[in-house]
């Protein structure tokens, strides 16, 4: 099934994937007459305007609320309690979540503008040292082979893909096998500092305290996260590989 970000996606697309992956699985999920969708590129009520009417597609009838994967995020994560939240996957966002409304004040500025310490942003700058070999020879080799990364399939994967940002985003999984190298943790951590330093201007150091975490990256890299936001005086309490669990319990607690 394939996602839909209003920014770039395909509507149509994604309205025939949510049809065949519900068909198959759950029919009675398509009569549904009320619906809250979560997702990446909602932060505007243009573009949530525009994902509502790809869902309004398949659910015609049905009152539909379209909101932000970060405000998903922390209803999931925090349920009623307050404190930053982050998410980083293929794409990067934080806000602070009061208990009740997600306060999102640092702009998402999408892979090609913003979107520091994502997997996209990661993969790119693996890739920029990859091919500009700022990278050690040996790793070079151990990540991409003995040539190196294609440069014509690289560039014929990121700027041909219908999603260019997971086309980066995939290569920064390449470095988890060598986390224990230092070129690897330092790449990482280079990035992670650049989204920290980014956020914090916007958000007081009493909102800053305490924070929990999801998304593949923030997982998959999460004792680096926690080294990086202690040093900036923000302690990590949790990282889930996915909130939905906490977001379905919130759901049942709380109205839409």
């Amino acid at each position: 099934m394939s996602g839909f970000n209003p920014l770039s996606g395909d509507a149509e697309r994604f309205a025939s994937g949510i049809r065949a992956y519900f068909l198959e699985r759950q029919p009675a999920a398509l009569e549904a007459r009320e619906l809250v969708a979560y997702g990446a590129g909602c932060g505007s009520p243009e573009r949530a305007a525009i994902m509502e009417s790809a869902l309004r597609q398949l659910w015609p009838a049905a009152s539909i609320s379209v909101r932000t994967d970060l405000e998903g995020a922390a209803r999931g994560l925090w349920g009623g309690g307050s404190g930053m939240v982050i998410v980083l996957g293929t794409g990067s966002s934080v806000g602070w979540f009061d208990g009740e409304r997600l306060h999102q004040r640092f702009p998402s500025l999408g892979y090609v503008l913003g979107d520091e310490g994502s997997g996209a942003d990661i993969g790119r700058a693996l890739l920029q040292d990859a091919f500009y070999r700022r990278m050690p020879d040996d790793l070079r080799v151990r990540l991409f082979g003995e040539h190196g990364p294609s440069l014509h399939e690289v560039l014929d994967e990121v700027y041909r893909s219908p999603f260019p940002s997971r086309a980066l985003a995939a290569h920064a999984g390449r470095l988890a096998a060598f986390m224990t190298e230092d070129y690897p943790r330092e790449l990482v951590t280079a990035r992670f500092e650049a989204f920290i330093e980014a956020f914090k201007p916007f958000y007081t150091s009493e909102q800053r305290e305490r924070v929990r975490a999801t998304g593949s990256v923030a997982w998959g890299f999460r004792e680096i996260l926690a080294g990086c936001l202690l040093d900036h005086g923000m302690e990590l309490q949790s990282v889930e590989r996915d909130p939905l669990n906490g977001l379905v319990e919130w759901h049942c607690r709380r109205p839409v």
